[in-house]
């Protein structure tokens, strides 16, 4: 394993590297590395065969095939060599090419980093094909012109497989979504209209980052129109803007510091959330449940939440380190997503080690994939609880081929033209934000087709009929609009990264009094749960914190007229543009982590500073009070955000009772939990109690 450990001495995860963290990895996952290098070895290997075939082809059909070097002089034979070495360079750099093309996030940082890359995409995507037709042709003739069967069969499989790749992968019309397991189109139908189920089923669609003010009918047409069919609250605020807290939150309608779950690393204790949950309490109900999600969802495998399927990564030190290895190896890696894109089930072929690193790539997804597996997983002869969860327009923004080059800025810095790599462009000129809005943009556009194909597929079969379907995000995203308006969870500056949409689609059959309307109010995504239980007409638990937003027969339930939300800030991973420079510090995450039992978790030590450290934030809209504690002190803020969006005017001289107010209203929110306590503006903590306590 010396080998690997060298490979992967200078890998990063999101632009942080830790030798020692590495060395540690190799050590303690020895087997599980090999099976990774045995994996993309056998890619490799296969791909390589494939690309050795296609370089044969194109020498077949320049006539050099019958040349070998062993016959002809020694200067013949070498010339003949160079021939075969440049034909096969170039084919492999024109198939790269069209990987990179295809899929920019595949190799992103490489993209990022070479000037000459848009070139080379745009060469290989008309030179590729031609490769393609060339070679087969070229196997062709040599089978039609050999003198010995072995031969004639040689060219008869090669002609084939040119063909085959060339139909495969260029030419490619993705199908339409397999039916769920036992269901037909007109057996859909015909169960939906005999009403077999006390309950209709749910789909929870989730969209990483999704901000309501990017959902437009140019871009984002099946999340526009899923919107207007439904009762829409597009001033939806999360409690905290970072994945795992934020599902917690909205699938136990409680807050992070009620949980437990207040990091992206709960250890496993805090993680015991099914006695909580939604997915849980509906399968009591007799519902199947199930969720599916690339990248972004692999808070999904460490939250139990009682969801009984599941398909989505497992992203801790083991995986990062065999990404890292993944990454080294171009053609595995480049064939590898061939095979996950394709049309069908082909990432079934894919070697199981390297198959769930694919899903777990920060830098890539395929949505259509959650289609294809949420179908899999869907059950005919029970109502279903389905979540979907979408990684595309997460950081760093890439997107796939057509959608990567729909929105391109001129003037922009060329490295941010594929994505926003860590390591390369800096976001300084109005370009450059308008360059990371387009790269938003685009990613939010594939999504957009992938959700449009899975409702189609639904209405094929008769299931949309039945179904609640719920649009919502875990938080939403700042997109460079101020110096710290940058991602999500660092900070609470403006509300970029704490509004999200949420959208309840109702099938009017079981809803009869449900009528789309957009309403401006705000609400919390504490609501989603107790809302879904009162349109099933079950029993709210009593730990619930959020209110319904709609009645048993679907209408709208009256808003109260003043509510008061809370937020607070994620952990502090690494530094970044968006951490607050004034801040009470604490080590990184390479410091703060370790491994429990093979995954990632925060030693419950750290936890107190953490806490400690956080922004929180109390509103009543317009109003928003910030609380920002540094070294010296607390900073309270108060700002009007429907008049200044960008948080750059502090009015608290102006609404001194609105400040009182919202300071009592945060106190309160904190203080009410028993490990918190005060210490003059502070909030502090006492030594966590056990996980048990927080319920």
């Amino acid at each position: 394993m010396s080998a690997v450990s060298l490979a992967l001495v200078r890998t990063s995860y999101a632009g942080v590297s830790d030798e020692g963290a590495v060395q540690a990895g190799v050590a303690a996952f020895p087997d599980y590395l090999a099976r990774v290098a045995r994996a993309i070895a056998l890619l490799g290997a296969a791909q390589m065969v494939a690309l050795f075939a296609a370089t044969s082809g194109l020498v077949a059909l320049l006539g050099w095939v019958r040349v070998m070097a062993a016959r002809a002089p020694a200067a013949g034979g070498a010339y003949v060599f160079a021939k075969w070495l440049g034909i096969a360079c170039a084919v492999h750099l024109l198939w790269l090419a069209t990987e990179a093309r295809r899929h920019p996030g595949l190799f992103l940082p490489l993209l990022s980093a070479s000037r000459a890359a848009p070139i080379c995409l745009a060469i290989a995507q008309f030179a590729w094909p031609l490769v393609l037709v060339a070679s087969a042709v070229g196997w062709a003739r040599f089978a039609t012109t050999a003198p010995r069967v072995r031969d004639v069969l040689f060219g008869a499989v090669g002609a084939t497989t040119a063909v085959a790749w060339l139909v495969m992968f260029e030419l490619q019309a993705s199908p339409p979504l397999p039916s769920p397991m036992g269901a037909t189109a007109g057996a859909g139908r015909a169960a939906i209209t005999a009403g077999p189920h006390r309950y209709p089923n749910v789909l929870l669609l989730g969209v990483d980052s999704l901000r309501p003010d990017k959902i437009d009918a140019e871009t984002t047409p099946a999340l526009a129109r899923l919107c207007r069919e439904s009762v829409y609250f597009p001033n939806t605020l999360v409690t905290l803007p970072r994945t795992a807290p934020s599902w917690a939150a909205l699938l136990t309608s409680l807050p992070p510091l009620a949980n437990g779950v207040e990091t992206m690393f709960p250890t496993e204790a805090r993680s015991e959330l099914a006695e909580l949950a939604m997915p849980a309490h509906l399968a009591s109900l007799g519902y199947a449940t199930a969720v599916v999600s690339e990248y972004a969802g692999e808070s999904f495998a460490r939250l139990k939440l009682g969801f009984q399927k599941t398909r989505v990564p497992r992203v801790e030190l083991e995986q990062m380190l065999g990404q890292g290895l993944l990454a080294r190896q171009p053609v595995a890696l480049g064939f590898a997503g061939q095979l996950y894109t394709a049309p069908g089930r082909l990432y079934d072929f894919i070697p199981a080690p390297v198959l769930e690193l694919m899903r777990g790539l920060a830098s890539f997804a395929h949505p259509r994939v959650l289609g294809v597996d949420l179908m899999a997983e869907l059950e005919s002869g029970r109502p279903w609880f389905a979540l979907a969860f979408y990684s595309q327009p997460h950081f760093p923004y890439t997107s796939s081929s057509p959608f990567d080059g729909k929105y391109r800025v001129a003037g922009a810095d060329a490295a941010l033209r594929f994505g926003k790599d860590v390591t390369h462009g800096e976001v300084r000129t109005d370009a450059d934000r308008a360059q990371i809005d387009a790269l938003y943009r685009a990613a939010l556009a594939e999504t957009d087709a992938a959700i449009a194909d899975l409702l189609a597929g639904l209405d094929r079969t008769g299931l949309l009929e039945d179904t609640i379907v719920v649009l919502t995000a875990d938080h939403g995203e700042g997109l460079y609009e101020c110096p710290s308006c940058v991602g999500h969870g660092d900070n609470l500056a403006g509300m970029m990264s704490l509004r999200v949409p949420l959208a309840l689609r109702l099938p009017r059959g079981r809803f009869p009094a449900a009528v789309p309307a957009t309403v401006p109010a705000y609400v919390s995504q504490l609501d989603v749960y107790p809302t879904l239980l009162a349109l099933l007409d079950v029993p709210r638990p009593p730990t619930q914190e959020g209110t319904p937003l709609l009645l048993r027969d679907g209408s709208l339930v009256t808003l109260p007229a003043e509510r008061i939300f809370f937020a607070e800030s994620g952990e502090w991973l690494w530094p970044t543009p968006a951490v607050p420079s004034a801040r009470i510090a604490y080590p990184p995450i390479t410091t703060l982590a370790r491994i429990e039992e093979g995954r990632i978790v925060i030693e419950e030590p750290f936890l107190p500073i953490i806490r400690a450290a956080k922004h929180r934030a109390a509103m009543l809209p317009p109003f928003k009070l910030l609380y920002a504690p540094t070294p010296t002190g607390v900073e309270w803020r108060l700002y009007d955000v429907e008049r200044d969006p960008r948080e750059e005017s502090d009015v608290r001289d102006r609404y001194p009772e609105m400040t009182e107010r919202l300071q009592a209203a945060l106190r309160h929110q904190v203080l009410r939990f028993s490990h918190m306590l005060p210490a003059g503006d502070y909030f502090l903590t006492r030594p966590a109690p056990p996980p048990e306590e927080y319920y």
